[in-house]
């Protein structure tokens, strides 16, 4: 048998964007697992009553576990400590998709020595043509999903504009691409605050949490009106046609009414057909800023 190995380690969204668009009248969610630490700062919505954990993999939901864990550190120093992220040595960076990270690091150092910390626009360098070439072959490779007609040159170059707009000192993702991991405490306090995390750990004793090993549409499709908020992660690049049908029917069936639910993308635009969910441009403009530079980003809300 085929061992179920860590994908996600750490955070590959930007979990801010959930804590911005959460209803206050949230009482039910649903989260895609993932590594734990984007579920980790909905905790601190003290509202909610019970949170699904849904994952595929029981090793992802079985990390999550273990991230919950370091809430009973005794304080948010202590936690900072244990976690050590600007360590290569971290917990953090254990998944493949972190260690993905590591081997994309050395490469762009490698073409770019130490230009992008003068602020230089990497992507009109003239090494930028054959980096590109290169990059966008290894993440082709690395993707396993269903999205068409992919220019990943195109998808790099934007990526890598949105992030040289950013701090590079308060933001994790774009430490990540250049070192491979946190650079700075700031940067990993930016995706988890002191505030994010004793609040989260007063809360927990509160919180009905449920790990759920199973499909996410599959586990939706077993519920009506049950669920306020649904944190669906990238689920939408790995469906196929008829999967997104069914989740297309699934989701606003499993919603309460004005239940909201958010979709990434990291490539392809969101568009979906129904009559049964509209897009909340409103909150969808307030996620413009996530921190990743990769993903687009939408609410939609039942009607």
């Amino acid at each position: 048998m085929k061992k179920n190995k860590l994908k996600y380690s750490f955070l590959n969204e930007d979990p801010n964007c959930e804590q911005s668009v959460l209803p206050s009248t949230a009482r039910t969610v649903v989260c895609i697992a993932g590594s734990g630490y984007r579920v980790l700062p909905m905790l601190s919505a003290n509202h909610i009553k019970t949170l699904y954990i849904v994952d595929q993999s029981q090793t992802q939901l079985d990390h999550v576990r273990s991230v919950l864990r370091l809430l009973k550190e005794p304080s948010y120093e202590s936690f900072i400590r244990t976690v050590n992220p600007t360590s290569s040595q971290s917990l953090l960076y254990k998944g493949s998709h972190e260690r993905n990270y590591k081997m994309r690091s050395r490469l762009l150092r490698l073409f770019f020595g130490s230009q992008f910390q003068g602020g230089v626009d990497l992507t009109a360098t003239k090494q930028w043509p054959l980096f590109v070439k290169i990059y966008a072959y290894l993440l082709k490779k690395s993707k396993s999903d269903h999205s068409e007609n992919v220019n990943y040159p195109d998808y790099i170059k934007m990526t890598f504009q949105r992030l040289m707009k950013t701090a590079y000192s308060k933001n994790f993702f774009w430490q990540q691409i250049i070192k491979g991991r946190a650079e700075t405490v700031e940067a990993f306090a930016a995706l988890i605050s002191e505030r994010t995390w004793t609040d989260a750990k007063a809360n927990l004793p509160n919180i009905e949490i449920r790990y759920v090993n199973e499909d996410i549409n599959e586990f939706l499709a077993s519920k009506k009106n049950e669920i306020d908020f649904i944190s669906y992660s990238n689920v939408l690049n790995y469906l196929g046609p008829v999967q997104k049908l069914a989740m297309i029917a699934s989701v606003p069936r499993a919603l309460t009414n004005q239940g909201q639910i958010l979709f990434r993308s990291y490539i392809n635009e969101i568009q979906l057909i129904t009559d049964q969910l509209k897009e909340n441009t409103e909150k969808t403009k307030l996620l413009e800023n996530e921190m990743t530079g990769s993903y687009r980003i939408k609410l939609y809300e039942k009607i």
